[in-house]
């Protein structure tokens, strides 16, 4: 019985120190799972709801090359958020690899950030 208590409450404790481990900030090239020169499409809507697509693949790969060293700081508050003024999606042929808005990436939210946001400004406005 003891080693039944012992193990409990070792996975318990363990769950509490993984979950309660602080995020990083990454770099959008960090983050990304996939390989970049691969994204064949970008999807933009703007949060008016106007929809654009990229699929011009020297615009693609220079935007990402842009972006990609671009550090984004975790949000102190992770609980969910609403709105955003970007909302992207990323393709390699017909797979989404990636979406993500001005705030969060995958399940986790960042702090707004400037160069992603004029990033994100330049291309929706230039193509």
């Amino acid at each position: 019985m003891k080693k039944l208590c012992l193990a409990i409450f070792t996975m318990v404790l363990i769950l509490v120190i993984t979950g309660c481990s602080k995020l990083e900030p990454m770099t959008f090239e960090e983050i990304y799972s996939g390989d970049l020169t691969e994204v064949s499409k970008i999807e933009i809507r703007h949060g008016n709801g106007e929809l654009k697509e990229i699929t011009d693949q020297s615009i693609i790969n220079f935007w990402l090359d842009s972006i990609k060293n671009i550090v984004f700081e975790p949000s102190t508050n992770q609980e969910g958020q609403v709105g955003s003024l970007y909302n992207v999606d990323l393709f390699d042929g017909k797979n989404l690899t990636l979406s993500f808005s001005t705030t969060q990436i995958n399940d986790f939210y960042y702090n707004e950030n400037e160069q992603i946001l004029e990033k994100l400004n330049s291309l929706f406005s230039e193509n």
